[in-house]
């Protein structure tokens, strides 16, 4: 199914992506529950991407501005490394990175404790 997939998206035209369907709908006559099963998996991939890309796009404009040492070392007590692949949704061990709904919360808090730590930080 990934093949077909991948094929589909890369189609060039509408007669390639006829081609595609058929061959789909033939495996959902042979067995339409493991079809359904794979198409639930690459469901929740395609999520997890885009929760990933969404963090990514969220923190787009302050990433520069921020350092991920810190926040990893200080908030999460994990290194650099880790913070960066969950903030990248690099893959890690076959499987992209992604934050836990807990790690989501620590890592909102991390930003707002800097947040207000510069807001009343001021020199004289």
């Amino acid at each position: 199914m990934d093949l077909l997939k991948d094929r589909f998206i890369n189609a060039k035209n509408e007669k390639e992506r006829d081609a595609i369907r058929e061959a789909i709908r033939k495996a959902c006559d042979e067995d339409a529950g493991a079809v359904a099963d794979i198409a639930i998996s690459q469901i929740k991939e395609s999520h997890a991407e885009i929760d990933a890309y969404l963090i990514r796009k969220q923190m787009e404009d302050i990433l520069p501005c921020i350092s991920l040492a810190y926040i990893a070392k200080t908030y999460f007590k994990k290194s650099r490394q880790w913070l960066y692949q969950r903030v990248n949704g690099l893959l890690v061990n076959g499987k992209p990175a992604k934050f836990t709904q807990e790690e989501i919360d620590i890592l909102n808090h991390a930003l707002q404790d800097m947040g207000q730590r510069l807001a009343t930080t001021h020199i004289s």
